[in-house]
């Protein structure tokens, strides 16, 4: 029976695999969507006696997963014009934070500013820093360090409203993703750090999504061809037992 065990250990790595790639193609229209990446491991290998000569064989228990991978490299920045649209270029990402208060972060820079002025992420997280559009504005200036300014009706000279919180991390790898674009600080991670002017802040930008189509359509033949041949092996599996049933026969 442990032919049918490795083939359907197989069977599901790669109905994973499908399911991550189809996710990736979902989202290759999402603003700064972070591709990811299944990982696999070989579950343990038993060590066959090979009778008097001594050979050993090594017969392999089958796959499993061992995580899905964010690849946070960086996508284009395209140019939409709008004022309250950044685009981060650089490894940083814009802090938020969630209803209990805590720090989350994100490369999706679409923000918005609700009816009582507070600017907000296109989920309606507010920006850290409590920053505060007033509703006079008739012209806003955010400059690459995130800088924010406005300039009033009435008054040509502009004001400082407050600061983007932008944030690095050691193992940026290490964030544990949280949905929506969003994530947060692991001990994989590291803890945030303030970034040093490595990212610039590039207003009437969004990023876009790092998911390449050609290659996620070729990892989704591979799959599905991988998947095929270890329903195979235990369609193979089946007919030797099936076989060795009736030999009594």
């Amino acid at each position: 029976m442990k032919a049918l065990h490795i083939g359907a250990s197989g069977m599901s790595a790669q109905q994973t695999r499908i399911d991550n790639v189809a996710n990736n193609l979902a989202n290759v229209n999402t603003t700064a969507y972070k591709k990811s990446r299944a990982t696999f491991q070989d579950v343990y290998y038993q060590q066959l006696a090979g009778g008097a000569r001594g050979v050993r064989a090594d017969l392999g228990g089958g796959t499993r997963l061992t995580g899905l991978v964010k690849d946070h490299s960086s996508g284009t920045l395209q140019q939409t014009g709008d004022p309250l649209h950044v685009g981060l270029a650089g490894p940083g990402l814009l802090q938020l934070e969630d209803a209990q208060g805590r720090a989350v972060y994100t490369r999706d820079g679409s923000l918005r500013v609700d009816a009582d002025g507070t600017l907000r992420s296109a989920t309606g997280l507010p920006v850290a820093g409590d920053i505060l559009i007033p509703e006079d504005t008739r012209s806003l200036q955010i400059e690459v360090d995130g800088t924010i300014s406005a300039v009033l009706d009435g008054d040509d000279q502009p004001f400082v409203l407050g600061q983007l919180m932008i944030a690095q991390f050691t193992n940026v790898a290490g964030l544990r993703a949280l949905g929506n674009n969003h994530f947060e600080a692991t001990t994989q991670s590291g803890e945030a750090l303030l970034d040093d002017g490595e990212t610039q802040v590039r207003q009437g930008h969004l990023e876009t999504s790092n998911v390449d189509a050609a290659e996620e359509l070729i990892g989704l033949v591979a799959a599905q061809r991988a998947y095929e041949l270890n329903s195979k092996v235990i369609q193979t599996a089946d007919e030797a037992l099936q076989i060795a049933a009736n030999l009594k026969r």
